[in-house]
């Protein structure tokens, strides 16, 4: 359906900011935007109009690392938890958690996840699930409430590991390859990478497992030497450091995602720039786990595309690409460190660009322009001061991610997720009462 999309701001995510533009969509794309003297073009005299003067239009955001399961662990009380280190928060938390999920929690977590997603302005998801005592179904059942019922694109995989024993290791493995080989490359709604948890859980006999398997046009989605453990461990058993194991079996690859990459050596990271690999920063998550810091300069000045996700806490992009920032001014005592340039890249040119390399080259993710998909959010925010081409970024952060940030309409691909502050197609109250029914479930299961 045809839709004219009108409003206060509209940046394009790029190098222009409209005032009162006159946004075209039709067939999932945006058409055209005109200036509002432009007038209706022949043909769109019966098209819906929306009107939304004093918003602020921009592209859909990207997360490229989270974990939705997450999402029914909002104040969850676990004991005991006393962690000394990375491992004992995931011995003591989350493989806690992730053992005791069922497909109905799969399904919720997944919901719940995407429909906050959705509110936070992000309208791509790139998932890293685990689900050990219900592997068999769960990136079907994720993708279900995730672009099923909620309608944001989503990137789905299950982290093979080691540490619950060989069957659900192959378990993990079939999940992956089954759901990979049901999709179609040209989908542009529904993607899937192969799944591994991180070096330090997965044998070599379980990596060669997966490389027999992995299709070529597919790369794997890892946790990279997140807490110093993972390459200590590498060393200590495999004599080489991460990196260097993984490209052993062919993992390093331009459609590849390495999560977090705190503790990598120099070797390393050229590694990766010459393999192309795509390495997501989680800032957020890495202080809450205490578990060291990111030479985001280092990354970049390899042409290393780093993207940024939320590693499952929350799925506020703005909020965790401010963060960025301020970790950045904070470790290194430069308050000039962590620049507009640098945070633009991370999320407005790096998201883009893992999106594009996961759901198709040729499609423009991350834009508003003429052919790209309409993947469009509309914030209810009214500049108070003047908002041009020259400071977007600054209003993002310090007028929306500052302050509040709640979507009043999210598009995917055309599609109406959100209009006016409300879900089109949820049963917003209904849903989160089923979710804190299922959580309580879960907890006592714990």
């Amino acid at each position: 359906m045809k839709k004219i999309l009108t409003g206060g701001w509209m940046w394009d995510g790029g190098q222009c900011v409209l005032e009162r533009p006159v946004l075209l969509m039709d067939n999932g794309k945006v058409i055209s935007i005109l200036k509002p003297e432009d007038g209706v073009p022949e043909g769109w005299e019966q098209a819906e109009r929306i009107d939304r003067s004093g918003c602020f239009i921009l592209p859909g955001m990207i997360n490229a690392h989270t974990h939705l399961y997450s999402a029914l662990a909002r104040g969850m009380a676990v004991s005991p938890f006393a962690p000394k280190s990375f491992t004992q928060i995931l011995e003591q938390l989350w493989w806690r958690l992730d053992k005791a999920l069922t497909l109905e929690d799969v399904s919720m977590s997944g919901l719940v996840g995407a429909m906050e997603a959705a509110r936070c302005g992000v309208t791509t998801l790139i998932d890293h699930h685990a689900s050990p005592n219900a592997v068999e179904g769960s990136l079907d059942t994720l993708r279900d409430a995730v672009s099923g019922q909620v309608g944001l694109r989503g990137c789905y995989c299950y982290e093979v590991s080691d540490r619950d024993g060989a069957a659900i290791a192959r378990a993990g493995i079939e999940e992956n390859r089954s759901f990979l080989g049901a999709l179609s490359r040209s989908h542009q709604s529904e993607q899937g990478l192969f799944g591994l948890h991180a070096a330090f859980t997965v044998s070599d006999e379980t990596l060669e497992a997966v490389a027999a398997v992995l299709p070529d046009d597919r790369g794997v989605h890892i946790h990279v030497a997140e807490g110093p453990e993972d390459e200590k461990q590498s060393e200590a058993t495999h004599g080489m450091r991460i990196v260097e194991r993984l490209d052993r079996f062919g993992l390093l690859r331009s459609n590849s995602i390495f999560a977090h990459c705190l503790h990598l050596e120099e070797a390393e990271r050229d590694l990766i720039a010459a393999r192309g690999t795509m390495v997501v920063h989680n800032p957020r998550s890495n202080m809450n786990n205490a578990v060291g810091f990111l030479d985001i300069p280092a990354f970049l000045e390899r042409s290393i595309p780093v993207g940024l996700g939320t590693d499952g806490l929350g799925c506020n992009m703005l909020g965790e690409v401010m963060t960025a920032g301020l970790v950045q001014k904070h470790t290194r005592g430069d308050s000039l460190a962590g620049d507009f340039g640098m945070l633009d890249q991370l999320l407005f040119r790096n998201n883009p660009l893992i999106a594009e390399r996961l759901f198709g080259e040729g499609v423009r993710f991350g834009r508003i322009e003429a052919g790209a998909p309409a993947d469009l959010v509309v914030l209810d925010y009214v500049p108070p001061t003047p908002l041009d081409s020259s400071n977007a970024l600054g209003h993002l952060l310090f007028g929306v991610a500052v302050h509040s940030l709640r979507a009043y309409d999210v598009w995917v691909d055309g599609r109406d997720v959100l209009r006016e502050g409300a879900f089109v197609d949820i049963d917003e109250e209904r849903t989160y009462a089923r979710s804190r029914n299922v959580a309580a479930s879960l907890w006592k299961r714990l």
